[in-house]
């Protein structure tokens, strides 16, 4: 079971999460950023390279792809500091999935290799592994963990998943 921190940079890095999760685009100036939505002028998010130096191979990084046209450059850059399995992708396009599985196939990216999908449709039949957002309900979790086919939560409460994952084993 792997366990991505959603909210998870710079909060989680260290924390046991397998994979921290960071929404990936482009700000007014080219460079690549962690951002969930557009950047507005003038405000601070952490760079890639930033993110990638905090990281320092602690834990694997989920690249929730917000835009398209960069993809070779960003998994270049991410794969200098990270080995291709300890790095997903989960492009918002058909081109991006195209471009990063043309260009680096070792690299796992859904809807190929596996899926992410929001947890309200975790219950339908999928032929690949589920990695399940946004998980932050104790009794969800349980229940995740006991479903072989779902390979990651996706949560805002690491520190709650751990808990339930070493209880476990």
């Amino acid at each position: 079971m792997l366990i991505d921190a959603h909210a998870g940079f710079p909060r989680w890095i260290g924390s046991g999460a397998d994979f921290i999760e960071i929404d990936v685009r482009r700000d007014q100036r080219g460079v690549i950023i962690d951002a969930h939505d557009e950047p507005r002028p003038g405000a601070r998010h952490a760079t890639l390279d930033e993110v990638l130096l905090a990281l320092d191979g602690r834990a694997g990084l989920h690249l929730d792809m917000k835009e398209s046209g960069y993809e070779v450059e960003l998994l270049t850059r991410v794969l200098r500091t990270l080995p291709p399995h300890k790095v997903v992708a989960t492009p918002d396009f058909e081109e991006s999935i195209r471009a990063i599985k043309h260009n680096f196939p070792e690299v796992r990216v859904s809807p190929l290799d596996f899926v992410a999908v929001d947890q309200r449709y975790a219950d339908r039949s999928y032929d690949k592994p589920l990695w399940v957002w946004t998980v932050d309900d104790k009794r969800l979790m349980r229940r995740f963990m006991d479903d072989p086919r779902i390979e990651c939560l996706i949560t805002n409460r690491v520190d709650r998943a751990l808990k339930l994952r070493s209880a476990r084993s």
